[in-house]
């Protein structure tokens, strides 16, 4: 298929993912002219991708009050009452979401086994109630598996696959409400009898106004819509920061409301004093994360911030790369680094005994276990792939080109990534090669996590402790305090948001920095599926002031005559641009 033809099939034939009228894709008013500002002053721009986040505190709010989120922490105590099933599934960002918002439900049980051993049976009964999946599988979490999100019936298989039925509940966290396999997988747990709530992060009326898979989901009576419009993203289509945060901060406070349902129904006084701390009212949560906003956005704690947003950001000008090692926030800062693959067009994780691709600019390690065991850590449930054979795809489906090169997303793709405490050289390959020790609470710094930090930073050209939150004492050699108080709760959803803001502002902000964003627009995007491809072409057309079925034959020139070993070069935004002569390193129009 030549440019031409395909971008005529794609105008024509795909307009479910012309997207141009949904708010999520559009750019946000709050952050006009991010990339001018952040060139001139890091906080300044740090502070401007913070207005995004505003509408977070009072949407959320506005849930907790409904009887939709009373429903959905009822029916969470239930599952832990009955040992019934709750499945969280995604895809993309809200994906990992889901993988984490599992692994953080199960580790608080288990953790509970040391306080009270007597009821280990129960705890242990209770944490496996819980499970999740993203489209793609779990190798999706490490990188974009292309176009999958494009089908409801992957969705809906998976769904299947995860033996759901009455009396299950179903968490869909559908991130804007625009991927056909999240509307999917919720359509098949109704249909199998569950429990089934559906977050979407764009006003109802406006998604079934422009897609019909909005339109049949919405249809179901019995799913319970749970509507989380925050208002556009900071960066244009960028879902990775407000949407999942406000999902983060809904879908945790409901799992930390519903184990303490359960824990209040079935444990002494005695017992619940001894697991020392407890959890908010819902309105508290918010006040919560509004405080927490507030306080990234101003004094020591802002001016920590853009200091690490240009420590990273002059790195990665000098060709350097950067090594996080962290332990109990491993899942939260390995979900940041592996997003910035398609957000900004960089180069993904690679396996271990790949020595040919590109290299990750930034990379995850924890510190204390072997990869093997890291994975442990991440994931907390047995690593689950597809295995799906070609005729599977068939059945469902799939275009031509999955058919033709099934995707390797099977379930032993993740011990090929190595996130453990194995010696990498490729990650001290290039210079600058700088070694950041993430230390939250002040726990890191008190712990063997910080002793391997010191032993391995010989290895590096130099490094860094970046402690968040309540910051005790200097820590040796040099260090970036990003001071924030917090409430604690049984799962520390605060902590966790407060790491989720940090990190997503410091890749976005580094990446604007360094002009990878064009005002807010994301022009450095990889496109892994129609929905980028019709981001990408919006873009196009936005910025070199194109028709839309000009911009997007433009776009097919750029994506069809260039390699796949090319494809992390640059954006096919980017060189599609600057053929067309707007230099997208211009000050903001």
């Amino acid at each position: 298929m030549d440019y031409k033809q395909a971008a005529r099939d794609f105008v024509e034939n795909e307009k479910e993912f012309h997207l141009g009228g949904i708010p999520t894709e559009q750019s946000n008013p709050l952050t006009r002219g991010l990339s001018a500002k952040i060139a001139r002053d890091t906080a300044e721009g740090v502070r401007t991708i913070l207005k995004a986040d505003t509408n977070i505190a009072s949407v959320s709010a506005a849930c907790f009050e409904s009887e939709a989120f009373r429903a959905m922490v009822a029916d969470i105590t239930r599952v832990a009452t009955e040992r019934r099933k709750l499945v969280l599934s995604s895809v993309g960002a809200s994906g990992r979401l889901a993988l984490q918002l599992d692994s953080t439900w199960r580790a608080f049980w288990m953790g509970l086994i040391d306080k009270l051993p007597l009821r280990a049976r129960e705890f242990v009964e209770i944490a496996e109630c819980c499970d999740s999946f993203m489209t793609g599988g779990d190798r999706a979490c490490v990188r974009s598996v292309e176009n999958f999100e494009d089908y409801m019936t992957f969705g809906a298989r998976q769904t299947r696959d995860a033996g759901v039925g009455p009396g299950d509940v179903v968490l869909v966290l559908a991130e804007c409400g625009l991927s056909a396999s999240t509307i999917g997988s919720a359509i098949q747990a109704d249909e199998l009898g569950c429990s089934t709530y559906y977050f979407h992060c764009n006003p109802r009326e406006v998604l079934c106004q422009y897609l019909e898979r909005a339109r049949k989901v919405f249809s179901h009576e019995n799913i319970t819509f749970l509507p989380l419009y925050v208002g556009n993203m900071a960066v244009a289509g960028s879902t990775r920061m407000q949407v999942t945060t406000v999902e983060l901060l809904v879908a945790g406070a409901a799992l930390e409301l519903g184990a303490w349902g359960w824990l209040k129904a079935h444990l002494s006084e005695d017992e619940l004093s001894a697991i020392g701390v407890g959890v908010l009212e819902p309105k508290a949560y918010a006040e919560a994360f509004s405080s927490l906003v507030s306080q990234l956005s101003t004094g020591e704690a802002l001016a920590g911030m853009a200091e690490v947003v240009d420590y990273e950001a002059d790195t990665y000008t000098h060709n350097g790369l950067i090594t996080y090692c962290t332990h109990a926030y491993l899942q939260d800062i390995f979900t940041d680094t592996t997003e910035r693959q398609p957000t900004f067009t960089l180069p993904p994780y690679r396996k271990y005994n790949d020595t040919e691709s590109p290299i990750s600019w930034a990379y995850a390690k924890d510190p204390l276990y072997p990869s093997s065991v890291a994975w442990q850590h991440v994931i907390r449930r047995p690593i689950r792939g597809l295995d799906w054979t070609v005729e599977d795809y068939r059945e469902m489906g799939a275009d031509q080109s999955i058919l033709d090169n099934p995707p390797e997303v099977g379930s032993e793709e993740l011990s090929y990534y190595h996130i453990g405490n194995e010696d990498d050289p490729s990650r001290y390959s290039r210079h600058p090669a700088r070694l950041v020790c993430v230390d939250v609470d002040n726990a890191t710094s008190r712990s063997a996590a910080f002793d391997w930090y010191r032993r391995n930073l010989s290895r590096f050209d130099d490094g860094v402790t970046l402690r968040l939150g309540d910051i005790g004492a200097p820590v040796e050699g040099r260090e970036i305090r990003v001071p924030v108080q917090l409430p604690h709760t049984i799962m520390d959803l605060l902590p966790h948001l407060m790491v989720k803001l940090a990190f997503n502002l410091l890749s976005t902000a580094t990446m604007a920095k360094m002009g990878r964003v064009w005002s807010n627009w994301m022009i450095q995007v990889l496109p892994t599926n129609k929905k980028l491809i019709d981001r990408s072409t919006r873009i196009i057309a936005q910025l070199a002031q194109l028709p839309y079925e000009q911009a997007c034959e433009e776009f097919f020139k750029s994506y069809l005559g260039r390699a796949k070993d090319e494809e992390y070069r640059e954006s096919y935004v980017v060189e599609t641009l600057r053929r067309l002569g707007v230099d997208p390193a211009s000050e903001d129009r």
